[in-house]
């Protein structure tokens, strides 16, 4: 086929956050994320071919435009590959706890290598973007979706001489080898309440600042993460066991060191929403993604749990709400064909 007739779509969900695992790393590994895959706000980008590399997207996904320019430079001279014009049709919210930054240049990467002509590598493209430094979520799951543990890093040889140089934000830690994933498993089919809040968005400089002011903490603080993640919620989600799911989502929230330093960094509103959950019954489970604000709940009470944030959202506590639910599929890629009046898609 004629590969100027042609683009490249992929489709693919957002990432959330349960916890990072090891932010100590005395056992020599550190970071590490228990993480999953939600249907909404999801994401579709389109490639087609270009002149030179030209980007275009909603208000969302112009936030990466950089970022996804850059890759995609980079990948060209790798892969001696063609110009590209990148559409970024529906971008996910950046700096609200979906991952976004990661995701849009990941996903971007997967399709340009198709229109290119190249096997898919996604710990070459990660590594391409600068991202997995941290934790492999992203990356992970846009091969895979579901619920997913990855084990993060080896320490380097000498991590013990300054643990801060090397417990930074994704951003700072920059490309390296994709952390390898322990535990990979559909999550089940529950509901997930998404709650964006009025808080603060944290990231560049003001994030870095917090892990720097943060990091490392107590070994037995990182253990007890290490142990409720494997042995609480990775077994809750493949038992379906809706219950012992939602406790665990407590321990995160209100008993865990590093959740609770996140949540400290937030706004009132946000520390206001999860205080109120606890002295309410609407809402069975609640946990915070990353830095926030965005939220995540469970409720068994769907009609009460919307009418108590309406008026969350009457009181300028709430700004947007809804329900979604796991995606369990790896990102779509197709082929799309480009016509004289535009890119055909369904």
């Amino acid at each position: 086929m004629d590969a100027a007739e042609w683009g490249v779509r992929v489709r693919t969900g957002c990432r959330v956050s349960f916890t990072l695992i090891d932010l100590n790393g005395e056992t020599g590994r550190r970071n590490g994320m228990a993480s999953m895959a939600l249907r909404s706000p999801g994401f579709e980008a389109l490639l087609v071919p270009g002149e030179d590399l030209e980007f275009e997207a909603d208000e969302n996904g112009s936030a990466h435009r950089d970022a996804v320019l850059r890759l995609l430079q980079r990948l060209r001279e790798m892969w001696e590959g063609p110009p590209a014009k990148v559409i970024i049709r529906k971008g996910l919210p950046p700096h609200t706890g979906f991952g976004s930054g990661t995701t849009t240049a990941v996903a971007v990467g997967r399709a340009y290598a198709v229109l290119a002509g190249r096997q898919i590598d996604g710990a070459e493209i990660a590594k391409a973007a600068g991202r997995a430094g941290t934790s492999g979520a992203s990356p992970n799951l846009i091969e895979r979706g579901g619920f997913l543990v990855d084990g993060g890093h080896r320490n380097p040889d000498d991590f013990g001489e300054d643990p801060k140089r090397y417990l930074v934000p994704t951003r700072y830690a920059g490309g390296g080898r994709r952390p390898p994933v322990l535990i990979s498993t559909p999550f089940p089919p529950w509901p997930i309440l998404v709650i964006i809040p009025n808080g603060n968005q944290m990231h560049g400089e003001v994030e870095r600042e917090f892990f720097h002011r943060t990091l490392p903490i107590p070994a037995e603080e990182a253990r007890r993460t290490a142990h409720a993640v494997l042995m609480n919620l990775a077994t809750s989600v493949a038992e379906a066991d809706y219950q012992a799911f939602c406790e665990f989502l407590d321990f995160l929230t209100y008993r865990s060191y590093f959740k609770q330093r996140q949540i400290e960094m937030q706004s009132d509103q946000v520390r206001y929403l999860l205080s109120e959950v606890r002295a309410r019954d609407e809402i069975d489970g609640i946990a915070m993604s990353s830095e926030g604000p965005m939220c995540y709940a469970f409720t068994r009470r769907p009609q009460a749990a919307v009418r108590w944030l309406e008026k969350l959202r009457e009181q300028d506590v709430v700004r947007d709400f809804w329900f979604s639910g796991a995606r369990n599929v790896p990102a779509g890629i197709d082929w799309v064909p480009v016509l004289d009046g535009g890119v055909v898609i369904d």
